[in-house]
């Protein structure tokens, strides 16, 4: 019952990006939006990534496209990955205290220039690269480059709502590990309080034990007990 239900979500899911992808194609404007980010950040974590940004979903399926390819997925060893991940965060900090511009790292703006035919920029075109390893490699940008889901990935960190493994329920398959497009190791995690974690729930969507759930996240620095 509670796959059913957490399939029924990524649906959902789907089609809320599919729609803000079309929004933007259209000439839509998003701005109205942005005043909810920390609002949602603070809430659920980082929603907008995860669920509304064109560009991360776009990533997303050219990896099932990837998949479907029969194209080498590459997997970032876990040892590697806990260094790599702190990239976002770095050029986050130049941004925020040096005033440093990096204009290649606009992910989603320079992402919409690409789809109106914008492709001489050399933003668009890294964007474009990036898109292509995403046929490899989980998100390539959300992971190591943004710095919009780095700051609010910051936020997220106090939100009140996230994911939660009852590790009574849990078989240790590292089905939902597997399945993070973020690279988090939900496995060995009680509760997900990861800056990176996008609120997507394919983990929950993978377990096959029910041992995941979206719950009340506890204070920090307390466990709850069971």
């Amino acid at each position: 019952m509670q796959q059913t239900t957490s399939k029924r979500i990524q649906i959902i899911r789907f089609i809320v990006q599919v729609a803000f992808l079309t929004a933007v194609v259209l000439g839509v404007s998003t701005k109205p939006f942005s005043g909810w980010l920390l609002p949602t950040a603070l809430l659920v974590g980082v929603f907008f990534c995860g669920w509304v940004c064109p560009l991360g979903a776009v990533q997303d399926w050219m990896w099932k496209l990837g998949r479907v390819l029969h194209l080498p997925q590459l997997h970032v060893p876990r040892r590697a990955q806990r260094y790599l991940q702190l990239s976002r965060y770095i050029f986050y900090f130049l941004l925020a205290t040096w005033s440093i511009s990096f204009a290649l790292l606009k992910g989603p703006y320079n992402f919409s220039k690409l789809l109106h035919g914008d492709i001489l920029t050399a933003a668009s075109a890294v964007i474009g690269g990036f898109l292509l390893i995403s046929l490899f490699v989980k998100r390539p940008f959300c992971n190591y480059f943004c710095t919009g889901g780095a700051r609010q990935g910051l936020w997220s960190v106090l939100r009140i709502f996230s994911i939660r493994r009852d590790k009574n329920k849990c078989g240790n398959c590292g089905q939902c590990t597997r399945a993070c497009p973020m690279n988090i190791d939900v496995a060995n995690t009680e509760f997900v309080r990861h800056p990176n974690c996008i609120g997507c729930m394919s983990c929950i969507a993978a377990c096959r034990k029910g041992a995941l759930s979206y719950a009340h996240m506890p204070e920090l620095g307390n466990k709850k007990k069971k």
